[in-house]
């Protein structure tokens, strides 16, 4: 496929790129940005340098896999490229998300229910209940609100809601009524409109004082009603892929699983020291639906109600500044691929030196960089340093590994653009 920019980089050739008004998540049709969840370090915003990268590799329609694929916009993108695409992520709502989205190519039939619109219809008109979310994540009153003991994710109305259609939705899996493929083409519509209407900012590691917080910041949204859309699905005609394991293990068994060498394995690995089980832990209860046991109000160290299984069965290293260079070492070492394309950002647990020196020595580098607005917990909370630079390291890995003297010039560049952004 031939695709060309635009002026603005709105638009390449088949494929739309981010716009602010035109690709927001809830109302946009495009595949690529429609029902993607809020999610801290979404590559939407940075497509733009991800496909040149792409490019610059010279593959089309190849196998892309997506190893920390997160909300899915780049196993999005690259499938509307035309690629087969592998996308795989550790959290549960993240399997979801992409098998609901990347993997389907065609909307589920739901015949055992009278089909897709029904079941949307039988979804969004249930009698609201009370459950976990409501208990645990919502007040007694939306009214009347106990600061000390209420948590405020969820408005009530729409606690009992998302109660209601995920106790529907676990009913008909245990009735053997929907598919594997059905419950993440719903799951995919359930955890992006839990989002929508949660009363955060994205993250879930805590919620506003108040709707929307003493800005009333978004509450146009926080205090909509809950309501399920089917997904926008992209056919590609390909055997799409998900996935969920650690990254470091998958890669080992990736050319048997695609029964041939990827041509691309893009890498996004986590940038700091949050993790993502932590920060969308609402996400993964929704999805597992365990109901794990916490108090339903609020007591010392349980205000969020964040689950611990991130700490026993997903911590991340990269999550650790000490640990992240080795982690990611091991994970170069051990990748099989044509090209390697590897997102990071100047601001990352990995230092910038470590992090060219180790794909350096795979082949050879070409980089595609520009400044990026960070992300901020709101409108009105400035960061101290606005911006900084977000770039994706094209390695061939058929090449020899590069010179010290070019990933020099790299990092010096790099650094020398990072320099003058203003505090």
């Amino acid at each position: 496929m031939h695709l060309n920019h635009n002026n603005n980089g709105d638009v390449v050739g088949e494929v739309t790129l981010h716009h602010l008004r035109k690709t927001a998540a809830r109302d946009t049709e495009e595949y690529v940005f429609s029902q993607l969840i809020p999610y801290i370090g979404n590559k939407r915003k940075l497509l733009d340098i991800i496909h040149q990268a792409i490019k610059l590799t010279n593959i089309e329609n190849g196998t892309f896999v997506d190893l920390f694929s997160g909300s899915t916009v780049v196993s999005r993108f690259a499938k509307k490229l035309g690629f087969r695409v592998l996308s795989n992520d550790w959290e549960p709502y993240s399997e979801q998300i992409a098998i609901g989205t990347v993997v389907l190519n065609e909307i589920p039939k739901f015949k055992n229910l009278g089909g897709s619109k029904k079941v949307f219809d039988l979804l969004n008109n249930v009698v609201p209940v009370e459950d976990y979310v409501t208990k645990h994540l919502c007040p007694t009153d939306d009214e009347k609100l106990n600061h000390e003991k209420d948590r405020l994710f969820f408005m009530r109305k729409n606690g009992m809601k998302i109660d209601a259609m995920r106790e529907l939705i676990s009913k008909w899996v245990e009735e053997d009524k929907i598919s594997q493929t059905e419950f993440s083409y719903l799951m995919a519509s359930l955890l992006y409109s839990v989002s929508y209407v949660s009363n955060t900012s994205g993250v879930f590691k805590g919620f506003h004082r108040g709707w929307g917080g003493s800005n009333g910041t978004a509450k146009y949204r926080i205090c909509s009603d809950i309501s399920l859309k089917p997904p926008i699905l992209f056919n590609n005609d390909r055997d799409n892929i998900s996935i969920r394991e650690d990254a470091g293990v998958l890669v080992n068994r990736l050319t048997e699983i695609l029964g041939e060498i990827p041509d691309i394995i893009y890498l996004d690995p986590p940038y700091n020291q949050h993790p993502y089980g932590s920060n969308y832990h609402v996400l993964n209860s929704v999805t597992l639906w365990d109901k794990p046991n916490f108090p339903e109000k609020i007591t010392r160290g349980t205000k969020s109600a964040i689950r611990l299984d991130w700490r026993t069965e997903r911590k991340s290293a990269y999550n650790s500044r000490p640990k992240a260079v080795q982690e990611f070492q091991e994970l170069i070492d051990n990748i099989s691929s044509k090209f390697i394309l590897t997102s990071y950002s100047t601001e990352g647990n990995i230092p910038l030196n470590d992090m060219m020196k180790i794909l350096g020595s795979k082949g050879s580098l070409r980089i595609v960089k520009r400044e990026y607005v960070r992300y901020r917990v709101s409108p009105t909370r400035l960061s101290p340093k606005p911006r900084n630079v977000e770039f994706v390291v094209i390695t061939d890995t058929n090449s020899e590994p590069e010179s010290e003297e070019t990933i020099d010039s790299i990092i010096t560049d790099i650094i020398s653009i990072d320099s003058e952004i203003s505090i």
